[in-house]
């Protein structure tokens, strides 16, 4: 079961989620999606702050934790 992961985002940056599992942290985007169908998602936050990443996943609410692991 992967547990959510926080990391400090900066307001207005631009991040690149990874939605295929295989990069090394499991959370940003680094490639290794080449030769798959997945794409990253781009994704922004308004407020720089710690938040809570989705490394499982299995939520709707990507990339952000939703709890989907603890089902």
């Amino acid at each position: 079961m992967a547990t959510p992961i926080k990391v400090n985002l900066e307001a207005n940056k631009e991040y690149y989620y990874c939605t295929c599992g295989k990069s090394e942290d499991g959370l940003f985007c680094n490639g290794s999606h080449q030769d798959t169908s997945f794409t990253p998602s781009q994704f922004s936050v308004e407020k720089s702050k710690d938040y809570y990443m989705c490394p499982c996943k299995q939520n709707d609410g990507a990339p952000f934790c939703n709890g989907a692991h603890a089902k």
